[in-house]
Parts: C-alpha cells; sequence; structure tokens
C-alpha cells in the first residue's frame, strides 16, 4: 500500500499566501493612487503604503512560523520559505517606491509611469488568482509565461521612459535623477514578480 508523507490538504498555506498577495494589489492599487494625488492628498496614502507594508511582513512572518513549526508540510519547506521571501520583495520594492516620492517630495510622477504601475497591478491579481492552484501545472505554466510577457512589456517602457527623463533640461537634472530613482524602483518591483512567478513555478512542479 503506497502512503503519501505529505499532506494533500493544502488550504492553511494556500490562504496564507493568497493573503501575502492581497497585501500586493492593495499596493498596486495605492502606486495608482500616487499617481494621480495632488500634494494634499499624497501624505494618507504615503501613510497606508507604510501600514500594508508592515502588515505584508506581519504575513510573512506567520508563513515562515507556520511552516517551521509544522510537522509535516503540503509543500517542501525550502520552497515555501523561498515563495514567502518572494511576495516580501514585491512588496519591498513598492515600499521604497513610495518611500522614494515622499522623502524627495515629488510632486508629479511622469505620465508615462501609469503604465510601469498598470503591470504592476496586472501582476499581483494574476498572482492572488493561482495561488490557490499551485497543484494546476498547466494553470501554473501560463501564469509564468504572461508574467514573462508583463515583465518584457515593463522593461520596454522602463527604458522608454528613462529615455524620456534623461532627455530633460541639464537645469532639471536633480529632479530627473530623483524620478529615475523611483522609476528603477518601480522596475525592480517587475522584476521582483519575475523572481515570484518562478517560484510559483518550482512549487507546482514538484506538486503536482
Amino acid at each position: 500500500m503506497f502512503f503519501r508523507l505529505t499532506p494533500r490538504n493544502d488550504d492553511t498555506f494556500t490562504e496564507l499566501f493568497v493573503a501575502s498577495a492581497t497585501h500586493l494589489t492593495e499596493g498596486a492599487r495605492l502606486l495608482a493612487g500616487l499617481l494621480a494625488a495632488d500634494a494634499d492628498g499624497r501624505p494618507h496614502l504615503v501613510a497606508r503604503m507604510r501600514d500594508i507594508e508592515h502588515q505584508a511582513d506581519e504575513a510573512t512572518h506567520l508563513i515562515v512560523h507556520r511552516v517551521n513549526s509544522a510537522f509535516v508540510t503540503p509543500f517542501d519547506r525550502a520552497d515555501i520559505h523561498a515563495l514567502a521571501a518572494r511576495l516580501d520583495d514585491c512588496m519591498d520594492h513598492m515600499d521604497r517606491a513610495v518611500d522614494l516620492i515622499d522623502v524627495y517630495e515629488i510632486d508629479h510622477l511622469p505620465r508615462r509611469s501609469a503604465a510601469q504601475i498598470d503591470v504592476i497591478a496586472r501582476m499581483a491579481e494574476l498572482t492572488v488568482l493561482v495561488l490557490p492552484a499551485l497543484r494546476d501545472r498547466e494553470r501554473v505554466r501560463e501564469y509564468v509565461v504572461e508574467i514573462n510577457r508583463l515583465e518584457n512589456q515593463a522593461e520596454r517602457e522602463h527604458r522608454r521612459l528613462r529615455a524620456h527623463l534623461l532627455a530633460g533640461e541639464a537645469t532639471e537634472v536633480l529632479d530627473i535623477l530623483k524620478l529615475l530613482g523611483v522609476v528603477d524602483e518601480l522596475e525592480a518591483v517587475c522584476n521582483a514578480f519575475e523572481k515570484l512567478a518562478h517560484a510559483v513555478e518550482v512549487i507546482s512542479l514538484k506538486a503536482s
């Protein structure tokens, strides 16, 4: 008789993963809000992002605690740690982008940065949808392909945005450098999602 050493009931960890990823969708909405906000509305959004980042950290700690205290886990322990870390990385880069907007006192982001933020929002949405289906190899494969496509799109937008900023007047150098810091951090968010997709794929390949 064949006995499975790891449980097939993934509900506990699935709920933890989805809760963590939901913070990413909230962060993406705040990024979009910052793009449209005036100076008066920005402090509230910055404070809200810090709250979300703190909640995301707590979600990560809960995943780590659960996997460390569990006798058996539905997925490889190292892979669960890696997925939790990649989710946390995405949130950290969002928070850094917002922090740069705050500390540099940037009044307006370039209009083209909306394309970057749209990609981030879509990546976050897809991640929330795929996490309950980690054992569905085909669904995960489609997710990974789409995340890679979106990251390539974001990279193209990033190059064009940098070129646009660097074409500015020489007298605007400091402002340009500040904006470059923000748009580079938004690109880092997209890169982090691509690494997250790889962590999802690793779990799926082993579990399905």
